[in-house]
């Protein structure tokens, strides 16, 4: 089972959206893991780690920010 955690906020300045904040974390506990729909799973052993086939990224950290642009004709 994989933990993925998010939050997102919107900054308001004078009673208008500035802008959109979101921050998250995908597989948080780091578990190495293999999709069921991969192909690559059935690779040949991997020298380095002793497993076999190719396993998904662990962690991962995003940041997205959204700047809205207004555009009057």
């Amino acid at each position: 089972m994989l933990f993925n955690a998010g939050i997102g906020t919107d900054i308001s300045i004078n009673g208008q959206k500035r802008f959109s904040l979101n921050l998250g974390v995908q597989n948080i506990t780091d578990i190495g893991y293999q999709s069921h729909l991969s192909r690559l799973k059935y690779a040949d052993e991997n020298p380095v780690t002793g497993r076999v086939g190719v396993f998904n990224m662990g962690r991962n950290f995003t940041a997205r920010l959204i700047i809205p642009f207004e555009w009057k004709l």
